[in-house]
């Protein structure tokens, strides 16, 4: 016979909602309730896509539940920490955040732990939950084992870290993701300012073929480019164009001297 675990989120927001639709996928996983701050038209829909009740009063979370994901706002964590406080809950409680250090749950319950999915979010999204790295943290080897049993069903890439090394993963992550995206709105600025919003897709190619090679080589292996090849004729070429923009003409120089600075160093 398969045991259930029993699960409750808190919160409603992206990341609540793709974790909901992994626990939905999941045969072992049960959502038994989600709580929101308010009975919202899209708290009720979130409770009716994934089956499960919801509240939104503190004091009606169920206390039977074997695990409690708190799925909010990096700043908000520790003031629901005190709400739950009174609750006294007996089920690991978990937060989901990458840079929030697991001792801000510690006056919530007695079993706490992280639950931090590698990956960006967003509404739409078609989450791969198997190829997603599930990052754990628990504050007792017990505690620990259960979150990477419950973090296998999910995912086939799950991983033990400290709050130190997490940190240090997001960050990581924030340049691999968060600011590469910021380059490619900058790039899709660039298209249609001198040609129009329906070219963007000659970007696409490059940029696909970009992300394919990290598969077979080392970033800096892969490097191209005019800064890569200390082209300083193109380079000028490139800033004169953006001469009017004195925050995407830093952002240039800085990213042609990191390059530089990258490709010297061994």
């Amino acid at each position: 016979m398969t045991y259930t675990t029993n699960i409750v989120i808190i919160g409603t927001g992206n990341v609540a909602y793709h974790i909901a639709n992994s626990i939905q996928s999941t045969q072992a996983l049960n959502l038994l309730q989600v709580f929101n701050h308010r009975d919202s038209k899209e708290a009720k829909q979130f409770s009716k896509q994934f089956h499960c009740d919801l509240v939104s009063d503190f004091t009606d979370i169920n206390p039977n539940a074997d695990v409690y994901i708190i799925a909010v706002k990096d700043d908000i964590i520790a003031e629901v920490v005190k709400k739950i406080k009174p609750l006294k809950l007996k089920g690991i409680v978990v937060h989901t955040s990458g840079s929030v250090d697991l001792l801000v749950l510690k006056t919530g319950a007695k079993n706490i732990g992280v639950y931090y999915p590698l990956q960006t979010f967003y509404k739409g999204a078609d989450i791969d939950w198997k190829s997603t790295p599930l990052l754990i943290e628990g504050n007792s080897k017990s505690v620990e084992n259960k979150l990477k049993q419950l973090a296998s069903l999910v995912s086939k890439k799950t991983k033990v870290v400290n709050s130190k090394t997490r940190l240090q993963i997001h960050l990581a992550a924030v340049f691999a993701c968060n600011f590469t995206n910021a380059m490619y709105v900058s790039a899709y600025e660039i298209i249609e300012n001198s040609l129009s919003k329906n070219d963007t897709d000659l970007l696409l190619p490059i940029m696909q073929h970009s992300f394919q090679k990290l598969q077979k080589v080392h970033p800096k292996k892969a490097q191209t480019g005019p800064a890569m090849r200390n082209d300083k004729s193109v380079m000028k070429k490139h800033l004169d164009l953006i001469n009017n923009n004195k925050q995407l003409t830093q952002v240039y120089k800085t990213l042609s001297d990191l390059i530089v600075t990258q490709q010297n160093s061994k």
